[in-house]
């Protein structure tokens, strides 16, 4: 175990638990055929070469070809793929440095409304970007209900300002 396999092994997990849907290291095990001792070993870093294991587990996380021993190499690690993308989803957005739990939500969720909430008089005071999403096919009535839930935390969030102290308050 070295500086390399620890950090390759580092980006390994975090790539299987930012997947959508979840990935777990048992769930992973089964799908590599191997047991979930191995992965964690991977996982932590605890061998000695990229191996057909980790690359095939580096290939199961959505890395490309070759991304592992890329990575071992000391190459960034790759944009990876959150789960199977929908027909005509839009892949990822690599300029986009978005957490990968945030950019699933966008993808596979209905956008309903959207809004920019200033925090502060000034540009340099910060803003709160708020995407109001629900399931793609919701019924009206579901749509109408979230709106609802909506409107009574907009209120909320369209009051927040900053007090003489620097101090976050709603009003």
């Amino acid at each position: 175990m070295d500086e390399t396999t620890t950090r390759l092994g580092s980006l390994l997990q975090a790539a299987r638990e930012a997947r959508r849907p979840r990935l777990t290291q048992p769930g992973a095990a089964k799908l590599l055929g191997v047991s979930r001792t191995t992965v964690q070993n991977i996982e932590t870093g605890k061998f000695t070469k990229v191996n057909r294991t980790v690359r095939d587990y580096a290939t199961l996380l959505g890395w490309p070809d070759g991304a592992a021993d890329k990575v071992a190499a000391g190459e960034p690690a790759p944009h990876m793929a959150l789960t199977e993308t929908e027909e005509g989803a839009p892949p990822p957005d690599p300029s986009l440095p978005l957490p990968p739990a945030v950019e699933y939500e966008l993808r596979t969720a209905e956008t309903l409304e959207a809004q920019v909430i200033n925090l502060g008089p000034d540009e340099d005071d910060g803003h709160v970007i708020v995407v109001l999403q629900g399931r793609k096919g919701a019924t009206p009535e579901e749509v109408a209900r979230i709106a609802e839930r909506y409107r009574k935390a907009r209120r909320y969030l369209q009051n927040l300002a900053t007090d003489d102290d620097g101090l976050q308050t709603s009003d």
